[in-house]
């Protein structure tokens, strides 16, 4: 009977002369090394695609949130008239800093208005700092302090669509520009006659 001998076929070595685990791990897949950078670049590249897709869509969702907070306020300022004679309220902007004797922080006055202090955190604020740290993330327009707006200097020279009540006490919804101003639509307005928009009144 004839005898024939199988032939030894060596094994792939790495540079220690050991079997190569990447190469069997491949083998044992079925993809080749070639075949695996090619799925990783292709995933790069759509993750390079989906990332500032996505940062897109949370500053969207950021902005439509912060305007639904300046529409509740909106609300609270027009009961808070109905009850004080159209007379706007004495309001502390950065209350923690007690830059005046007696801080009113704006919770204080249009509190039993709002649906809760949440109403006044704008989403985009950084770990929400002007809401931890001054009852709020929207600015309130102390030119109205005390006053009938439709009385106010703003509204007589300027009209009183384009008199402010609160804004964004920074440019969350948009990125800096290298000389250190911020896009239009960067802060959301709450104007005297209740829109809230830009700066321009763009919605």
């Amino acid at each position: 009977m004839r005898h024939t001998e199988k032939a030894f076929i060596p094994l792939e070595t790495g540079r220690q002369g050991r079997p190569s685990d990447i190469s069997n791990a491949l083998s044992l897949t079925g993809f080749t090394l070639v075949e695996v950078l090619v799925v990783l670049s292709i995933m790069a590249m759509l993750l390079g695609i989906l990332v500032p897709a996505l940062a897109t869509a949370r500053r969207v969702a950021y902005k439509t949130a912060c305007k639904e907070n300046l529409h509740g306020c909106a609300l609270a300022f027009r009961m808070y008239l109905d009850d004080n004679k159209n007379i706007m309220p004495t309001i502390t902007n950065m209350p923690n800093l007690h830059l005046t004797e007696n801080p009113i922080p704006i919770y204080t006055m249009l509190g039993k208005y709002l649906s809760g202090p949440e109403a006044l955190k704008c989403p985009a604020d950084p770990q929400a700092t002007y809401f931890r740290e001054q009852g709020s993330s929207y600015e309130y327009n102390v030119m109205l302090a005390n006053q009938v707006i439709d009385k106010t200097w703003m509204a007589q020279r300027l009209g009183t669509m384009e008199v402010w009540m609160l804004h964004d006490y920074s440019g969350w919804h948009g990125k800096q520009n290298a000389n250190g101003t911020y896009p239009v639509g960067a802060y959301m307005y709450l104007y005297a006659d209740t829109l809230v928009a830009d700066r321009e009144r763009n919605k």
